[in-house]
């Protein structure tokens, strides 16, 4: 076959050519650290290597989300923590306030500091953070939640709704708490029951916020007390307990009777004994009792506890302050209602604590998923390397090897371009 000098020409360029494409990858890889410039250089390499960046992207977006749901959990844990400590307050000022040795010019004085301490809380329960969204708003983030009318009312523009951040491939956790959770669904009395006293009532009985023990049977009771049926003034007073459709429960001869067949039928109730155990109810895993003089004609409910305001249990505590508070009548019916304003400050003030305790237990989860997800970011980043990185001892001998092939091909290429015959004539 005959070659011709353009052929050995073209032959030496295309060699040339190949070996600076060859030197120039290996150049590009050893500058850019990598391994993989094209898929062609591993597919499979280049897939897994995909698979895995995106991978690290998503644990990286965890990571973000934990420091922003840990930012907002802060801030709404140390906004509860003032509102706790305003609660003690109220609930302090409620221990001094029922003590006999107060006067009304006394109380008139905790008052104006409990109006204080409202604002405080209701301006705590409007916090918003650094991006101006109120933190008990629910979803409504822009929309202030609490403000008071003036008169006692207090109104809710927020709802009950949760965010949630994602902060781990399965864990989501709420980002806050509505202002629904923390401040108005709070059970009054002892959270099962309430018992109230009858605003008419002349003598001096006191009734006890009470407890639930065994299985406590919700209902409308009443207690109401009777003149002694034996007629003497000198004996104690008698009750009765009857249940939401007025059947009586105590005494127990006459239990499952209307009232009207009790009263009509002249039967005699039950003694009254000071601060005795109220009878009956204890069967229905009621416990509460009566202490001080209850006169003939008293009555006391014991209702199922309801939802009550945080504010409103605060409320409640300032309009006790301006009762009127003469006479035996008056300071029974003040204490009634202090010891009512105790219990509920007690359910404000563990309602608080639940709502901390549940974000102090989400901290805990972030925390321990953020040491998961930078543990599993360091273990992808460590195989993307392995994949990726180029091995510079092995690159910088190709190099070179390339560099000798490429002059060699030139130096190939020089001489036989001066091969010629007229040289030799």
């Amino acid at each position: 076959m005959r070659i011709s000098s353009s052929l050995l020409a073209k032959n030496g360029l295309e060699t040339m050519l190949a070996q600076q494409k060859k030197l120039s990858d290996i150049q590009l890889k050893v500058s850019t650290g990598n391994r993989i410039l094209a898929p062609s250089d591993d597919p499979y390499g280049s897939a897994r290597s995909l698979d895995l960046q995106e991978t690290i992207r998503a644990n990286e977006q965890y990571t973000k989300n934990s420091s922003q749901l840990e930012n907002r959990l802060s801030l709404e844990e140390g906004t509860l923590i003032g509102v706790g400590n305003s609660l003690q307050r109220v609930r302090e000022l409620m221990i001094s306030a029922n003590n006999d040795s107060q006067t009304i010019e006394t109380r008139r004085l905790i008052r104006s500091e409990v109006e204080q301490l409202l604002q405080q809380v209701i301006s705590l329960s409007n916090t918003a953070d650094s991006n101006g969204e109120y933190i008990f708003s629910g979803y409504q983030g822009k929309t202030k939640p609490f403000d008071t009318d003036g008169v006692g009312n207090f109104n809710y523009y927020g709802d009950d709704g949760q965010r949630f951040l994602k902060v781990g491939p399965s864990t989501t956790l709420a980002m806050g708490d509505s202002g629904e959770t923390a401040f108005l669904a709070i059970k009054n009395g002892n959270g099962k029951f309430q018992a109230v006293d009858n605003p008419n009532n002349t003598g001096g009985g006191i009734i006890d916020p009470g407890t639930t023990f065994g299985s406590y049977v919700a209902d409308n009771y009443a207690v109401k007390f009777i003149p002694p049926s034996t007629g003497s003034t000198f004996d104690p007073v008698e009750y009765y307990v009857l249940d939401g459709a007025n059947n009586i429960i105590v005494p127990a001869a006459q239990a499952g009777i209307t009232e009207a067949a009790f009263t009509g039928g002249g039967f005699a109730g039950v003694a009254y004994e000071d601060g005795a155990v109220l009878q009956g109810l204890d069967a229905l895993g009621v416990k509460t009792s009566i202490s001080g003089t209850p006169a003939a004609g008293d009555e006391y409910t014991i209702s199922p506890s309801n939802n009550q305001s945080m504010f409103a249990s605060i409320q409640n505590f300032i309009d006790t302050l301006g009762m009127a508070q003469q006479g035996t009548a008056d300071l029974t019916e003040f204490h009634n209602a202090m010891n009512r304003n105790i219990i509920d400050m007690d359910q404000s003030i563990g309602s608080i604590l639940d709502v901390r305790a549940s974000i102090g237990a989400r901290l805990n989860t972030v925390d321990k998923q953020i040491e998961v997800n930078e543990s599993f970011t360091l273990q992808l980043k460590t195989t993307l390397s392995e994949i990726q990185d180029l091995d510079y001892s092995e690159a910088v001998t190709r190099l070179n090897m390339q560099l000798v092939g490429l002059q060699a091909a030139q130096n190939a290429y020089t001489k036989i371009q001066g091969l010629s015959l007229f040289n030799y004539l």
